[in-house]
């Protein structure tokens, strides 16, 4: 890891961004380098700025944060994305986690346990919260078999 990690903040709540951005310039470690209030913003500044670490929510006004996960890959963005949402539907959890996220945090998270969260993916763990590591730990529904034939 560099000496400084230029962070992309993608999020449709900018009370969320500022809170973020100020977290993170607590720590040396990250440098914030752009923030975007959807999906399709935040991929043109990644495709822009070649960020190390990307923060996305999930539950945005028109892309998705799933959605934007996949196109950012697909572009052949290859910074840490950490998912930071509300949300902790299994459903959730296993697509983003499918899609290639390197963290799936959740925003009840205490701000200095956060930190240190996202310090360690950025370091290249993978990172989940601890109720979103119970989820795992459950055993993966099974594929409908109706889906399957269709």
């Amino acid at each position: 890891m560099s000496d400084t990690m230029k962070v992309l903040l993608i999020d449709d709540h900018p009370l969320i961004r500022r809170g973020i951005k100020q977290l993170l310039e607590l720590d040396d470690t990250f440098k914030v380098i752009g923030d975007a209030s959807n999906g399709t913003e935040g991929i043109n500044i990644a495709l822009a700025t070649s960020p190390d670490l990307i923060i996305l929510d999930l539950n945005m006004k028109g892309l998705s944060g799933l959605d934007t996960l996949k196109v950012l890959r697909e572009e052949g963005i290859d910074a840490r994305i950490i998912i930071l949402t509300v949300s902790d539907a299994k459903s959730d959890v296993f697509a983003l986690v499918d899609a290639g996220a390197d963290g799936y945090l959740l925003k009840d998270t205490e701000p200095d346990v956060l930190l240190q969260q996202i310090k360690l993916i950025a370091q290249g763990e993978i990172i989940l919260s601890d109720s979103i590591k119970d989820l795992l730990l459950e055993q993966r529904p099974e594929q409908n078999p109706i889906e399957t034939l269709t």
